[in-house]
């Protein structure tokens, strides 16, 4: 198969453009679409073989559900057995945005897209392309467009460096904004709980809600990125040790704006992750170092109090050292 790749206005999507991806996504084909979070791998939600090409494609687990993205009110009615007033709530305050919300399902959902629940997340993406796309071809399931276990896609390139050759096409909007995937929240239970951090801050839900949220803790493995390993240092004494090392051409550092300890030798590759989601983000810097040649990524010790933004991107780094 052969990925198509369509440059598109991120602005003023081209309707010619938005027609053909739409086509393709009801003729049971996947999609890859820009998002302000990431890049995602659509498939029609009420297509059941089309939504296992996603499961097929990623390698991904069948037991894991999938986010449907919607473009307008009427769309998540007929995908949820009712809105409670929460919900509705957040909808309004967040949407379009990066949060997914976990609602009952209706029996118009694919057991597909549920992985096994009775339950389905879904968000409205702040995107114009996305909005559009999604307008023109119905509510799309897309998890993240990459192979599972690698770093969330926030280019196109990402993407067909993972699923070229396994996808339709793409709507290449350039970059994504956040390069963080969606905040999900389980609203389906008695007490809301957050199952995954990201692009809305648990305390800006917090105060739409009145309450204090959990945080599931589920444990996630580190993303898969070959050869190079990627280690978070504990502590100062712990970095300075390694950072040694980066006078090889093999190893890279990363800090986020305060450099720990004496200054850095110009000589020594660095990176500058902003924990307020300013500047490169963390997704392509992981990337852009695995594509180096880079055998070690070694991360600064995370500030020991984070909020916002600055406690999901944690989260992420945590993941990518495994720990």
């Amino acid at each position: 198969m052969i990925t198509m790749r369509w440059p598109i206005d991120k602005t003023n999507p081209q309707p010619e453009l938005l027609n053909k991806a739409a086509d393709l996504l009801k003729s049971g084909e996947l999609v890859a679409f820009p998002t302000e979070t990431v890049y995602g791998l659509g498939a029609d939600a009420y297509n059941a073989p089309a939504v296992k090409k996603i499961f097929e494609v990623k390698g991904r687990m069948p037991q894991s559900p999938l986010l449907v993205h919607v473009s307008n009110y009427s769309q998540v009615e007929d995908l949820v057995a009712g809105i409670p007033s929460r919900a509705r709530q957040l909808m309004e305050q967040f949407w379009p945005g990066p949060l997914a919300v976990i609602l009952s399902a209706s029996n118009r959902v694919p057991d597909e897209v549920l992985g096994g629940n009775t339950t389905v997340g879904l968000r409205m993406p702040a995107h114009p392309v996305a909005l559009a796309l999604i307008e023109a071809a119905g509510p799309i399931a897309a998890p993240s467009a990459n192979l599972s276990g690698r770093p969330s896609p926030v280019s196109a390139q990402h993407v067909l460096d993972d699923l070229g050759g396994r996808i339709a096409a793409i709507l290449d909007a350039g970059p994504t904004g956040l390069g963080l995937e969606s905040t999900i929240l389980d609203l389906s239970r008695s007490v809301p709980e957050i199952l995954r951090l990201g692009g809305v801050p648990a305390e800006q839900l917090e105060a739409a809600l009145g309450c204090n949220l959990k945080v599931a803790s589920g444990y996630k493995t580190a993303y898969h990125t070959g050869e190079m390993k990627i280690i978070l240092c504990e502590d100062e004494e712990q970095w300075l040790s390694l950072a040694a090392l980066a006078e090889s051409e093999r190893v890279a550092l990363v800090h986020y704006g305060r450099i720990p300890g004496p200054s850095m030798d110009a000589n020594k590759k660095a990176y500058t992750l902003s924990l307020g989601g300013q500047g490169p983000d963390l997704f392509t810097i992981i990337r852009e170092a695995e594509t180096r040649g880079y055998k070690q990524l070694i991360f600064a010790p995370l500030p020991s109090t984070l909020s916002g933004l600055g406690s999901a991107l944690a989260n992420r780094i945590r993941r990518a050292a495994g720990s």
